[in-house]
Parts: C-alpha cells; structure tokens; sequence
C-alpha cells in the first residue's frame, strides 16, 4: 500500500493529550502526536536510534526523551545552519475543524 498523499484525518483534537505523546495509526503512518496548547506535533512513533516507541516517551519542553536509551528529540525544527543530528522524520499536521489532520506531501 502506498502512502497516501490527499490530508489524512487523525483525531480531534480535543482527545490529544497536553504535553504528552499519543500513538495513532492511520493510512500506514505509525506517528506520535504531541500537543502544547493549539500546536501540534507529529514525528515517526519510532526512534531512529533501536526503534523504540516515542509516543509514551517522557517530555521535555518540546523535546521527547526515548525511554529505551534516553536519547532527545526535538520537536520543532532545527535552524538550517545547525549540525545534522539524528532525529526521527518530522511530519506536517494541521488542525481543520476540529481534527488534527496530517498533510503528508506538505
């Protein structure tokens, strides 16, 4: 199945928690959501690292640390003169109506 490239609809946003990671799967992305007021956040669920899972990470500010290897993780991007790091892919989601919805060719 390939990916989708129309908005994906992922949850409202009322049901993402504040400041925590949530897990959701759909149109086969695996992601984890993170919520800070209005802003929402979506990065691959897995850690670029060993794979672990990020949305039941602990959070840091804007950052998630992976509780397999405590690794940190931005959540917004990095300038572009900053040097590479490892970091999961970084998706485009907005809030339509209500609902987080991802943007996948955004």
């Amino acid at each position: 199945m390939s990916a989708p490239t129309d908005p994906v609809p992922l949850l409202p946003l009322a049901d993402l928690p504040e400041g925590r990671g949530r897990f959701v799967c759909r149109a086969g992305y695996d992601l984890a959501l993170f919520r800070f007021g209005d802003t929402v956040y979506a990065i691959d669920d897995a850690c670029p690292h060993a794979g672990a899972s990020l949305s039941g990470s602990r959070v840091e500010g804007r950052r998630v640390i992976c509780r397999a290897h405590g690794l940190k993780f931005g959540l917004e991007p990095s300038p572009p003169d900053a040097p590479p790091t490892l970091q999961p892919r970084r998706h485009c989601v907005r809030t339509v109506d209500g609902i987080v919805t991802l943007f996948p060719e955004a």
